[in-house]
């Protein structure tokens, strides 16, 4: 069965660039592929990056998660950092035997006092356990705390080694795949043999120059989209990047239109988690403010909303409006039917009526009296008095020949 191809080449950003002075890559083309993507196909990630931001990693992750198609990651290069969850979320990963792959404790980067430093260990504890969420699937016979001690560790393995260390994959033996060029790797234990495939090309002012572009162009897109869409520039400015600072008040708002997407009501799990989250903003102050809980509720509202509309779908309706339509149109029947089937009933009862007065009053006695050719007949059959009562027409007809 062939397979549809997506390249996951260089760093993973909140924007998109190609080009020689490094590779960026943002969830926006990666679930868009996965989108276009039916039941039946199979879809191969050529994996090539050093990782990047958590917040855009596991957004992709999820999606691939969520994906209906069997979705294969196959590393060609290095997946490290992100890259390496990108990777085991895969239904399936392929792994050429002198690629490389690489776990870590996530990073952080924070500045002011020491209670600002506690916030960001406390939030960079809770990436972990998120990003062992997807490890833990795909390493097989590992404990959580010896997952936990190869990322603490900064641990490389090459494709080979991952298949002897417990990582469910299958390891090709083939030449290696060229790699990108990468800008900016700063990994504290890099094998000699990976150096070659994170070698950077010195970035010049027109290398800066040509990023900076990319990063407008994916602004502007953003904004073009905002304005034809019914999202508002708040929520659009959160979805771009999840981990800007806002106000308490703004992740209500945000929050708010969220819930105003129509799944609330229709999925109480999910409305209950948005509402715990708005519940602990509500007491919250600017400093805070727990990004990736918020990141997490945005991540569940639009997964229950696409579960709604696929239920949907799965009636034979394109939406909810054509459901509920074809479903006023059935009841109209019905009671058209019900009031139908009134009216036969009553003429039923009509008619039952009549058929009774006719037997009764009209038909019985001379369709009875033919049971018998004589008032004798009848005497022999039934008696005298018995006869008399039933039958009169026959005793006038036996005494009028007397």
């Amino acid at each position: 069965m062939s397979r549809k191809k997506f390249s996951l080449i260089g760093e993973i950003t909140n924007f998109d660039y190609h080009g020689q002075w490094g590779d960026y890559n943002s969830p926006r083309p990666l679930k868009a592929f996965l989108e276009s993507l039916s039941d039946n196909d199979v879809a191969e990630i050529e994996v090539n990056s050093p990782g990047g931001s958590v917040v855009q990693g596991v957004e992709m992750a999820n999606a691939i998660k969520n994906c209906k198609a069997k979705v294969v990651a196959h590393v060609t290069g290095i997946a490290a950092s992100m890259a390496s969850v990108i990777a085991c979320a895969c239904d399936k990963i392929e792994m050429e035997e002198a690629s490389f792959m690489m776990i870590h404790d996530p990073w952080g980067y924070a500045e002011g006092n020491a209670e600002e430093m506690r916030k960001e260990a406390k939030l960079l504890d809770q990436m972990k356990a998120v990003i062992m969420s997807f490890y833990r699937g795909k390493f097989k016979g590992l404990t959580d705390e010896q997952i936990a001690a190869l990322m603490s560790d900064e641990t490389w393995y090459t494709g080979a080694e991952c298949k002897a260390n417990g990582l469910d994959c299958e390891v090709i033996k083939s030449d290696v795949r060229a790699a990108a060029s990468i800008v900016g790797h700063k990994f504290a234990k890099i094998p000699d043999a990976a150096k070659k495939f994170l070698d950077s090309k010195e970035l010049t002012d027109e290398g800066r120059a040509e990023i900076e572009a990319a990063r407008a162009k994916a602004k502007a897109e953003s904004a073009a989209e905002s304005s034809t869409g019914n999202k508002s520039r708040l929520l659009q400015d959160y979805l771009d990047d999840p981990e800007k600072a806002f106000s308490p008040a703004d992740y209500k708002a945000i929050l708010k239109e969220l819930d105003a997407e129509g799944f609330a009501a229709r999925y109480k799990g999910a409305s209950k988690k948005i509402n715990e989250l708005q519940a602990k903003l509500d007491k919250a102050t600017l400093d805070t403010v727990d990004h990736a809980a918020v990141c997490q509720a945005r991540n569940a509202a639009e997964k229950a909303l696409q579960d709604f509309k696929d239920q949907v779908k799965q009636t034979g309706y394109e939406n909810l409006a054509a459901l509920i339509g074809a479903v006023s149109d059935l009841k109209a029947k019905l009671d058209t039917s019900a009031k139908d089937l009134a009216n036969a009933r009553e003429q039923l009862e009509h008619m039952k009526s009549t058929r009774d007065l006719l037997t009764g009053s009209v038909l019985t006695p001379s369709n009875a009296a033919t049971k018998y050719s004589s008032f004798a007949e009848a005497v022999d059959d039934i008696g005298y008095v018995a006869a008399c009562q039933k039958y009169p027409e026959l005793k006038a007809a036996y005494r009028r020949k007397k």
